[in-house]
């Protein structure tokens, strides 16, 4: 099998419209959160014959080889036992980030969301007239507990993770979830936990849904999705997983919005679920192999500091030393190198002052990309240069 095969930057730009919307011929984006690669044949398979044989009619309660194939999924990778009434399928992982604010929260709640994290996790609940707080992460990307417990108040209900993280690529150890939810039980709090880049892990590591730890169960609200591992962006397709009760009030929240996600959809998502754990596998090494040579290409480089993501197909280094903020940066490497990043800031606290760079693509592009920013960068530290010891001249 080969992901690769034929996926040209022509071929790319003409068939992700959105990820390179207004950009100049020539120009490689690595800014939007999705994949350059093929979605599976099996899925479009799946859906081809749903077309053909009708079966793209209303399926209110869900498309019963979708849940049953998440129920098997769940148990078997995430060690989480659930049953069709907690599992609600949904437009994207946005329906479920917006669903589990919705319903759990009302005006004048307090919300900790750990960061960096995906803007939505940060923005949505201020939305809803919740109070947020950002809990910093520590230096290496993990969670700083004693910050998390500090944030706690009489009017916290929920904390919010995103795991493996967007954007730093941090995967979170069982030891660190684990005292997690030793805060979140202590305080009666609920986790919500957005797990869309779980099976994007590396060196070894292994991904750890918050709900399966004891007494989680029943406070954790967890979102998966289709978008990154599988490239279906465009299908919009997502699952949330929790107690009945809560699964219950967002169907009903969701029935008088988008009635449910698209039949056809569900059918592709259960085809990846049950017959495409050959395409993570594949994904994974070699997702693995492009981050080495992206992360060896820009360690190299005078100004920048850099490590390894545990997961997601993130790197998130930090160019401050040659910038005043991460806009700048951006800026300048779209201008200069004629790349596309997202300036870490826009992630919450924690990512100002970093890019984040989406290494989901070929690695003849990864690597073409990545020798553009470091000319770029080489070329911006030696002007620094030049202009300090100039400065020092003078004086």
């Amino acid at each position: 099998m080969s992901l690769t095969e034929k996926l040209t930057l022509e071929e790319i730009r003409r068939k992700r419209p959105s990820k390179y919307a207004g950009l100049e011929e020539g120009v490689i984006s690595l800014g939007l959160a999705e994949s350059d690669f093929e979605m599976p044949k099996e899925v479009k398979e799946a859906m081809i014959s749903a077309i053909l044989e009708g079966r793209y009619h209303y399926e209110m309660d869900g498309v019963v080889e979708f849940l049953e194939a998440a129920m098997d999924k769940l148990s078997r990778f995430n060690g989480i036992s659930a049953g069709k009434e907690e599992i609600l399928p949904t437009v994207g992982a946005m329906n479920g980030i917006w669903l589990a604010y919705r319903i759990l929260l009302k005006p004048g709640d307090h919300v900790i969301v750990v960061t960096p994290s995906y803007p939505a996790l940060i923005g949505r609940p201020k939305s809803l007239q919740a109070e947020v707080t950002e809990a910093k992460v520590r230096k290496d990307g993990h969670l700083d507990l004693a910050v998390i417990e500090k944030a706690v108040s009489s009017r916290t209900r929920m904390i919010t993770i995103c795991n493996p993280n967007n954007p730093t690529g941090t995967v979170y150890t069982k030891d660190e979830l684990e005292q997690l939810a030793e805060i979140a039980i202590r305080h009666d709090l609920y986790v919500l936990s957005d797990e869309l880049y779980e099976n994007l892990t590396y060196d070894g590591r292994k991904h750890v849904s918050i709900a399966s730890l004891p007494g989680m169960r029943e406070r954790a609200i967890t979102l998966f999705g289709f978008t990154k591992t599988y490239g279906m962006s465009g299908l919009r397709i997502g699952y949330v997983v929790a107690e009945r009760e809560i699964i219950r009030k967002m169907k009903d929240e969701n029935t008088g919005i988008v009635i449910h996600p698209g039949t056809v959809e569900q059918i592709g998502a259960a085809a990846a679920l049950k017959k495409c754990d050959y395409y993570i596998d594949f994904l994974k090494n070699y997702l693995e192999k492009v981050r080495n040579r992206l992360v060896a290409m820009l360690s190299e480089t005078p100004g920048v500091t850099i490590s390894p993501p545990e997961g997601a197909f993130f790197a998130f280094p930090n160019l401050i030393p040659l910038f005043e903020n991460d806009k700048d940066a951006v800026e300048y490497l779209l201008k200069e190198a004629r790349v596309l990043v997202h300036g870490g800031s826009g992630f919450g606290e924690g990512g100002a002052g970093h890019v984040r760079i989406n290494f989901c693509s070929p690695l003849e592009i990864i690597e073409e990309a990545a020798n553009r920013i470091r000319s770029a960068l080489i070329k911006r530290h030696d002007a620094i240069g030049l202009k300090n010891k100039s400065l020092g001249n003078i004086v």
